[in-house]
Formats: structure tokens, sequence, C-alpha cells
């Protein structure tokens, strides 16, 4: 198992420049007038790491830029590629000229270089030769080659802009790629990777990649083997020692013009570590030091698929999707601050596989709220998997330490993607939850995790779990607030009203090291505290980073514009109540009706909140919020969206448009001209149901098990929890395994006879239907309603193979909701049913008993949660919940 340990270094930067030449450049720089992007040159500005930062057990070379000795200088692009061969000198640098350069450059280089003396390819003077706009192609290859100081803004390319290798089995090894500058570079076809890293100890650092649409991952590290090559050849083909420092990695934007990323978008992260088949082969790479922000593109920021690696002291802003250990055993995932700033779909830290330490990673923000398969921290569960195989390997021996994880959803999921098995041996000791958003632990159903040891950690939020096999009281958790707050850094931190936070210090660790460090970097006292921070006075070695903290240290470049941009609401989280708006009667919700750092807006009928914003013409914008209640999102006459949420849950809602001439909107909060009103269904959450175990004075149940009718009773699970009524719960509707005498195609179920409709009115019936078979189920779902007669006035027929992006409830997800809507024409009273209906078209009895679906589980599902609503004027109770208002706009 790999462990890293810190060895302090002094990280100083150097200053670098070049021989002079006398070539002329193609385009000569007016040293009055910067380029676009500006470049500075004289002096940095670029801030200096501190020099007690922890090297991580990065190689120390990495840690200063090289300097540059020019033995030739180019004014042109097709000279320097004329002049460059495989097999250059050790030795040799070819520089190109201070210029602008709209060529192509597509170039093999390198050769047998040594440490002493590498082959290079470099700027002249670094970040002063631009290559605009042309072709490039660029493979390093040998030993010891490096690329350095070239700015690439807007160039085209293909497979691949930048690759360290010549060919299968010709890898650039001992090969660096240092202060480079890749802008806005435009694929030829609609994938593309732009550094692609072969071989052994590869280094990629100082640098700045911004900009990517297409698929494949910004950065990838090439862990292809071919499955007839021996061993040997394998490991020799395997990308190992990878280093990427200190850059600023930025805009993956959503592919297809998209302004949110979907959640089926795959292979659009910024740095890939490997593939799935070869994750358990030694990476022994680094991920140290960078700043990622607006990684935008899919559901994984990082996607490591490789062991012993480390990713470490990497701040992720405004980013969707998390730090994710897909495969791969023995990686450090430490000291990493995620920030999520109100981006709606930011996540944390995902982890599968063994042996992992998480450790001191700060976490504020996850807000990626409809999946089982984010959050704060996600330990996913088991699906059988081994090595080298594209599934879910085992979670445990996993040491989760010291990290704080604030104002998030989904703060703890301790048993992610709904997997066959779920985690276990896991450390989890010393971690601080606070303010988290709903309860802090989910997927908690089966229980906390085996054979484990849970220690010291504090959390909070607004609930404590969201099942009762992990019941409040639960050992090695206290349920109190640390009172964090914001410090100057504006990072949460404890504060003089934090209640007692002292860490258990000895506790059962495997052979996991003590946690010495805080996430400043300083030494952690013998007594320390819980989370990632322990306060103290000494010196912060380690915060957030961002884009002055990163990249090139002999120039720097103006900051890259951003495609996907943020418009500039006042107060859109209501941190500072309702200052920025205009008030039309509103209030600020209370604490426990709010959303997210304990600040939302309440409107009620005749009441709303508006501001004035400012919109670039003919650009494509998006409007989103996450609201409950009945509620209506509007920007003056361009977008709309309306609709109610119901429960306690607050619901991510969005809306697209286009500004056409429009520099200039009102955004409004406000209730709709219509909400949706209920009728007189009773029990629709089936709380009473429950409690009366399986019986009811609303509901009529179909059902005879003992003439093979089918079941029909109460379950403990539930779509949501019914506030308000005595027991939560849920309808089962079965064919017992027990019973041998069923008549399959029966169809057991609910109804229930609902008076006082309004006629010749649409009316909306819905409810919520668990079925946990898969899409092979041998379970349909027949809804409707009828009228006094029994005949039927609209029905429908759901199958949960359908039903992926369906609504899905908060307590247990495998609850999707489904609808139909109607006329009431003339009907006063109507009958609404759910029946459950076994596919007897395609298996006859004798295979229906012999099914496994039968034989292990029954045939069984649930339904919850019914509603039988219509649109109609507010009334004085109704009430609408706002928060995290943002308006995005995409300016590719």
């Amino acid at each position: 198992m790999y462990f890293k340990k810190y060895l302090p270094v002094v990280l100083g930067l150097i200053v670098v420049g070049c021989n002079s030449s006398s070539d002329s450049p193609a385009t000569p720089l007016d040293p009055t007038e910067p380029v676009d992007p500006p470049v500075i040159v004289d002096p940095p500005v670029e801030p200096e790491p501190s020099p007690n930062e922890p090297s991580f057990g990065l190689p120390e070379g990495v840690l200063a830029v090289p300097s540059i000795s020019c033995d030739e200088v180019f004014s042109s692009t097709s000279a320097l590629a004329d002049a460059v061969s495989k097999e250059m000198a050790a030795g040799t640098t070819l520089c190109l000229a201070d210029g602008e350069y709209s060529g192509d450059l597509q170039i093999s280089f390198g050769g047998a270089g040594t440490a002493e003396q590498p082959i290079k390819i470099a700027a002249q003077n670094p970040g002063k030769a631009i290559l605009k706009g042309g072709e490039v192609a660029i493979n390093m290859g040998g030993t010891y080659t490096q690329l350095q100081g070239l700015v690439f803004e807007e160039v085209r390319y293909g497979s691949n802009l930048i690759a360290t290798r010549f060919g299968t089995n010709d890898l650039c090894h001992n090969c660096r790629i240092s202060e480079i500058a890749i802008i806005d570079a435009k694929a030829d076809d609609d994938y593309g990777i732009l550094l692609h890293l072969y071989g052994k100890n590869v280094w990629l650092d100082h640098s700045i990649v911004s900009g990517k649409t297409v698929k494949n991952p910004m950065i990838s590290f090439n862990r292809w083997v071919d499955d007839s090559w021996d061993e040997a050849t394998k490991l020799a083909e395997l990308a190992q020692g990878i280093v990427v420092y200190n850059n600023y990695i930025a805009n993956r934007t959503p592919a297809d013009n998209k302004m949110y990323a979907g959640s089926s978008d795959n292979d659009y992260e910024a740095i890939r570590t490997g593939l799935s088949f070869t994750h358990h082969y030694p990476g022994n790479s680094f991920i140290v030091r960078n700043v990622f922000e607006r990684i935008q593109g899919e559901a994984e920021v990082i996607s490591n698929k490789g062991s012993n690696n480390v990713i470490a002291y990497n701040t992720i802003r405004n980013s969707y999707g998390s730090l994710t250990n897909r495969h791969g055993n023995s990686n450090a995932i430490e000291h990493n601050f995620i920030i999520g700033e109100d981006y709606p779909l930011a996540g944390g830290i995902r982890i599968a596989d063994d042996g992992h330490s998480v450790v001191n990673n700060y976490i504020e923000g996850a807000r990626y709220q409809n999946t089982s398969h984010h959050g704060g921290i996600v330990l996913l569960g088991y699906d059988g998997a081994g090595d080298g195989d594209n599934g879910y390997q085992q979670v445990e021996n996993v040491h989760i330490a010291n990290n704080t994880i604030v104002d998030s959803v989904n703060s703890l999921n301790i048993d992610g993607g709904s997997k066959p098995q779920q985690p276990k041996q896991v450390y989890l000791a010393n971690n601080l939850v606070d303010m988290a958003i709903g309860p802090v632990i989910t997927q908690a159903e089966r229980g906390m995790l085996p054979d484990s040891t849970v220690v010291g950690n504090i959390f909070h939020g607004q609930a404590f779990s969201d099942d009762d096999a992990v019941p409040l009281g639960t050992g090695g958790i206290e349920f109190v607030s640390a009172n964090l707050s914001k410090g100057a850094d504006s990072l949460y931190r404890p504060t003089d009203s934090s209640p007692d936070l002292m860490a258990v210090s000895d506790y059962s660790k495997g052979d996991f090291a003590d946690v010495s460090l805080d996430m400043d970097g300083q030494t952690r006292s013998a007594t320390t505290t819980v989370g990632a921070d322990q306060p103290l006075s000494s010196t912060v070695n380690l915060s957030p980073l961002s884009f002055a903290d990163v990249g090139p240290s002999s120039y720097q470049l103006s900051k890259p514009k951003a495609t996907m941009l943020e418009a500039d609401i006042a107060n859109p989280a209501f941190d500072d109540g309702l200052t920025g708006w205009t008030n039309n009667g509103a209030q600020q919700a209370e604490e426990s009706a709010s959303f997210s750092r304990k600040s939302s807006a309440k409107v009620t009928a005749n009441s709303s909140l508006s501001q004035s914003i400012a919109l670039s013409a003919n650009t494509p914008y998006v409007l989103s919020a996450f609201v409950k209640g009945s509620y209506q999102l509007a920007l003056g006459n361009l977008a709309s969206k309306s609709g109610v949420v119901t429960g306690d849950k607050y619901q991510w809602v969005s809306t697209e448009f286009n500004s056409g001439s429009n520099t200039e909107a009102t955004l409004s909060l406000s209730l709709p001209d219509t909400v949706t009103t209920s009728t007189e269904l009773v029990d629709g959450n089936l709380g009473e149901f429950r409690s009366n175990s399986g019986s009811s004075d609303a509901w009529v149940q179909h059902e005879d098990s003992s003439g093979g009718l089918g079941d029909v009773g109460s379950s403990g699970d539930t779509a949501f929890s019914d506030s308000g009524s005595a027991s939560s719960g849920s309808a089962r509707i079965r064919f017992k395994s027990s019973e041998s005498n069923h008549d399959f195609t029966a169809t057991p179920g609910l109804s229930q006879t609902v008076a006082n409709i309004p006629l010749n009115t649409d009316l909306q019936l819905s409810m919520y239907y668990c079925d946990n078979k898969g899409d092979n189920s041998l379970s349909t779902l027949h809804y409707g309603v009828k009228d006094s007669t029994g005949a039927t006035i609209a029905q429908a027929f759901a199958h949960v193979k359908d039903l992926d992006d369906a609504p899905q409830g908060d307590i247990k997800s495998c609850f999707k909701q489904v609808s139909l809507g109607f006329d009431s024409a003339n009907y006063s009273s109507i009958e609404v049913f759910a029946f459950m209906q076994i596919d007897t078209a395609s298996y006859t009895d004798a295979q229906i008993y012999a099914h496994e679906q039968f034989t292990d589980d029954e045939l069984e599902v649930r339904i919850d949660e019914f509603a039988l609503t219509y649109a109609a004027a507010p009334s004085g109770e109704s009430e609408a919940f706002f928060d995290d208002i943002r308006l995005m706009s995409r300016e590719d």
C-alpha cells in the first residue's frame, strides 16, 4: 500500500530568460501593446508559494521551472519544424522567437536526452511566442525531452494536441511540459485530447489549460494495453510516475452547446488517470497544487482510475460533479479544497475500491441532489467487480478522517449507488459536518458500515439520517452544531461559540498513519480537534488557490475568459436577508424552512421579490433556482418556470432562453397565477394506512393472498418523510413466494373513491412507484381513474425501465413519480386506482414460479404519495420558497 510522506521543501520561484538571437520574429511584439490575452513578463506577479508547503512526496525538481538557453532561435513555425527530429542531440534547445504565428506546427521531436542535458523546444521568452489559429500536433519522444513557454491560442488539433510518444512502445520517459498555455483550442472532430501523457515520469507543470467542449478528457494519462501483450510489455507501456503540478485547468464546458451537462454525459473530465481495465496497476502519480475552475462537462472533475496515486492540495471551484476515485486502490486524497460556489450540480469526493486515505479535505457547497452517487463524501457500494473490471470494486480498508463538509446535500453518503453490497471496514474518524442540507447521512437503509471504526465525528444538519437503520445516537457520532462561521479567508471555521470539538486521538486505523497536519498545513497538536481545521496560531502553509497562485512562473497571462458565465444577481442566495431585492411583501424564510445557510426567501399570495438584471444581447441563458411550494420564477417576458414542489425538500428547477435584442430584464419571484390544488383524496401519503398496519377507511385493497389473487399490505419504506402523519410508509403489493396457488393474471392493488371533483377541469393523478427488480422486472404498474360505474376514464402503464429520469423520492430513491392527466368532464366523483400487473404474455405460470424474481424476493412493488390535483388561483395559504437563484449565459 502506498502512503505519502510529507517532505517540507522550499518552493522558490525562478524567473528565467534565454539567450538572445538575431533572428526576427514573424510578427514582432510591440512592447507598448499587449497581445490578447495580455502578457506580463517582467517582473512576474505570481504570488510565491509558502516555503513551508508540504511536498506530498513530489519529486523536488518539479517545484521550480527550468531555465532556457537557446541554441538557435527560429522566426517561423515551418523553420522550427524543419529543424527538429526524433534524434536530436542531448542538450539541444531550439526556440521560437517572440511573436504571433498563424501557421501550423506539426512536429515530432526528441532523442536521447539526459537529466543534465535535456532536449528542448521552447519559447525564446516564455509567454511571448504565441501560436494562433493554425493546426498543432506535437509529439514528444525519447528521454528527457521538454516543451516550455509556448502559448497556444485558439489553435486547431486532431486526436491529440500534445502527446508524449512517437508510437506504441516508443514512449517519452522523464519528459516535461512546463509553462505552456492552451487556451480555447478547437478540435477538428467531436473528440480529442489536449494533453495525452504517455510514458514514465512525465511532468506537466506551471501551465494553463483552458477551454474544451468535445469528448475525451482535457488531460489523459494513457494506460491502454493490448490483451495480447505479455506482462512485461504491458508494464512498459503504462503511464506511471506522472506529475500534474501547479496548473490552472479550467472552462470544461458542457458538450453539444448545452447549458448544463446531463447525467448521461461521460468522457468529459478535466483529468483521467487511466482506464478501468488497468486501474489495478500502480500509477505512482501526482495531481498536486492545481486549480480546477468551471469544470462543468460531466459528473467527474478528476476521474482517478489508477492505484498508488496522490491527489492532494488541489482547489476545485464552481464545477459540476466530484473528485472521483472511480477505480484503483491505495490512493491518497488529501488536503483538497472543494468549493461549490452555489453551482447547482457541484459535488465533493466519491470513493470506490480499497486502501485509500481521505484526510483533511474541505468540502463546501455540494449541491448535486438527484443522484445516489454524489454528495459531500460518497462511499460507493460493491457490485462484485474485480480488478480490471468496469464495475464498482469493494470499498474497504479506507481511512476517512478529519474532513470538513459544510452547507452540502448528501453530506455523508455511506452506501452510494444502490449496489448489491455495502462498503465495509471503514475508519470513519473525527470528521466534521455542519449546516447539512437535509439528512447528514444518506443511503443508510442497510445500516452503518460493517466491520468499521466510527469515532469522534461531530455532525449537524436539518436531519441526522435518512433511515432509522442508522438512528440518532449511533456510536461515534455526536449530533450537535459546531457553530462554524466564515473566517477572513471565507472558509468555515470553528468560532468562540463552538462546542468542545476535541478529537479522539487513539483509535483503530489499521496501517494508516496518524493525521499530523490540518488543512492549513499546520502541525496538529497532540490534542487536536475534529474536522479539517485545528485553530492554531502558527503560519498557514496551505490555503485555497486561485488563478493568480498557479501557472507559469516567468510570465503571466490574463485569466482566460470563461464560456459559461454567471450574470450579476444581487444577493442571489439571500445570505443578506432580502437586501438587493425590491420587496413587495415577501419575507425571509424561517431557518427551519430554508434550503442552505439558514437563509431563503418566502413569498405568499400578493407578494413578490424582483430586481433588474443586465443581459448580453443574442445570448443563450439558463435561469435556475432551488424551490419548494407553488413557485414562479420569471425573467420579464423572456423566461418563466412555475410548478409545485411538495414535501420538505427543495428541488432544483431551470429554464433556458435566448436574450434576443434585450439587454435588461426584471427577475421576479412569486406565486404563479394558478397553483396546484389538491382534491379530497384521503391519506395520499399512506401514513394512516401504515399506522393501521395496512388497513384504511379510505383505501380499498384488491387482494386475496390465500385465494391466489395477491397481497396488499403496508411497508415502512417511503418516498418522503410524511410530516403530520402518525407513521411514514407506503403500500406493498406482492405475490408471496410462500404461496403456490397464484393466479398471475390477477391485479392486486389499491383504489379510492374521491368526491367533490371540480367539473370540466384538467386533473392530474400522480403517485410514486418503487420496483427494485430493474429493467427486466416482470411487474408493470397499471394506474388510472374510473367513473362510478367502473368504466375507465383514463389509464396508463409504467415500467421501471422507463423511469430513470423521473422525479424520485427523497427518502427512498427507488420511488419514481408517474402521472396521468385527464379531463373531469361531468364526473363529480371518481375512483383512482393503482394495480400491479405481471407479464403473463411473455412467461408461463411455471416460468414465473421458477423465476428468481419470485423465488428470491417475491414479486413485489410499492406505491406511495398519491395526489389528485388541479390548477386554481392561489389561496391565502399558498406559499413558495426560493434559494440560490442563478442566471448563467453561454458565450462561446
